[in-house]
């Protein structure tokens, strides 16, 4: 408070100031008159930002955050920091998030839209403009033209334990052919990884065991190999991230790879958390989200590798079956089932390479893709 030779009392009476403001303003001192009221962030600005980062950039890949992914997302964020706070189980609660809003004013509250399957179905138009939008960004990072060795892409599909029969010789006229089988229609989840050259990586194995994985499974898995659990047996933004940060990118280390490399994948949203964007970027791993709704288009692996795959996954079940002397594959022997198969796959590199190559991302084309696709899909719906 400036010193002008006037005494509390009086200046009260001359400013119109109560004088006991008076008194308090010129104990705290000039510096602390400055601070902001209010208690502090518990996120410095920094990591508030990467945060905001995180939103904006869900949003534009068509995964938009809601409240309670944000929180959840927070909760997370904190524990990983170590980091000491006043939240419940370190939970942000609503005045934390309706703070969190004010001092970001370039975040709105939308209602989105809900889409049909038939109104969501990508448009030739869109692929196009994806294709436009990514090719810049990947130019404007020196990516467009780098070597199929540091290019990638993952999906997920499911391998049923007692897949179904083949055809069998029976007597000409027989009414009904009945086929002894394991029984059940159980089937795991698997991470396939595979680069543009054709090269496989290593997937990832999903159960749903509640808390450790038996050790015959973990013996009978190749070294290198994921494993993940979840209640349900389906990949998670838990499981995924521990996918990326524990197998592939020592996987990428160990193959020498050079960085940044660049990773095609869907743009479901439990891919997406906050630790796996922020470790992606530490380690140049370029995440590109493919268009929604387009992964019979546009996913390398949905083209040309899965359907042939699953093809040999019926023939080497039965063969290992028959090599081993079992009658019924278990859990147990999944992994090695699925090394049986991977092992002898026809053409495994040639089929992952035309997916790639269809799909227009190596090299990165947008006239090789089958717009005609999306055509006979409109038409299949009657419209």
């Amino acid at each position: 408070m400036k010193n002008t030779g006037l005494s509390l009392r009086k200046a009260a009476v001359t400013f119109g100031v109560p004088l006991a403001t008076l008194g308090r303003k010129k104990s705290i001192g000039p510096d602390e008159i400055k601070k902001k009221s209010g208690p502090e962030t518990v996120l410095s600005s920094q990591e508030e930002d990467h945060i905001v980062k995180w939103v904006l950039d869900r949003a534009a890949m068509g995964a938009p955050v809601t409240k309670t992914e944000l929180l959840d997302c927070v909760k997370k964020y904190v524990q990983k920091l170590a980091k000491k706070t006043p939240f419940t189980d370190n939970r942000p609660s609503r005045h934390w998030y309706e703070g969190f809003r004010k001092r970001h004013p370039e975040l709105s509250i939308r209602k989105p839209q809900h889409l049909s399957v038939s109104r969501a179905a990508v448009s030739c138009e869109e692929l196009q403009e994806w294709f436009k939008k990514s090719g810049a960004y990947l130019e404007s990072k020196n990516l467009s033209k780098i070597s199929p060795t540091r290019i990638f892409n993952c999906d997920e599909s499911s391998l049923l334990l007692c897949p179904d029969a083949e055809s069998v010789l029976a007597e000409k006229g027989s009414r009904a052919v009945y086929k002894i089988v394991d029984g059940g229609k159980e089937a795991l989840t698997v991470l396939f990884m595979y680069r543009a050259d054709g090269v496989r990586g290593p997937p990832m194995l999903m159960y749903s065991f509640k808390k450790t994985v038996p050790k015959k499974i973990v013996d009978n898995t190749p070294t290198g190999w994921g494993i993940g659990l979840s209640d349900n047996g389906w990949m998670t933004t838990e499981t995924f991230y521990e996918y990326i940060t524990n197998v592939f990118y020592p996987w990428l280390v160990e193959q020498q790879t050079e960085f940044p490399v660049v990773l095609y994948m869907d743009n479901h949203s439990s891919h997406l958390n906050l630790p796996l964007v922020f470790f992606c970027r530490e380690k140049q791993i370029e995440l590109v989200m493919l268009p929604p709704n387009s992964t019979h288009i546009m996913q390398p692996l949905d083209i040309s590798f899965f359907r042939p795959f699953k093809d040999s996954w019926k023939k080497c079940v039965l063969k290992w079956k028959n090599q081993e002397g079992v009658a019924q594959i278990k859990k147990e022997n999944f992994p090695l089932v699925l090394k049986f198969t991977s092992d002898n796959m026809k053409n495994e590199k040639n089929v992952v390479v035309s997916g790639f190559k269809g799909s227009g991302l190596y090299p990165f084309d947008p006239k090789v893709v089958d717009y005609d696709i999306l055509q006979k899909g409109k038409k299949s719906k009657g419209e």
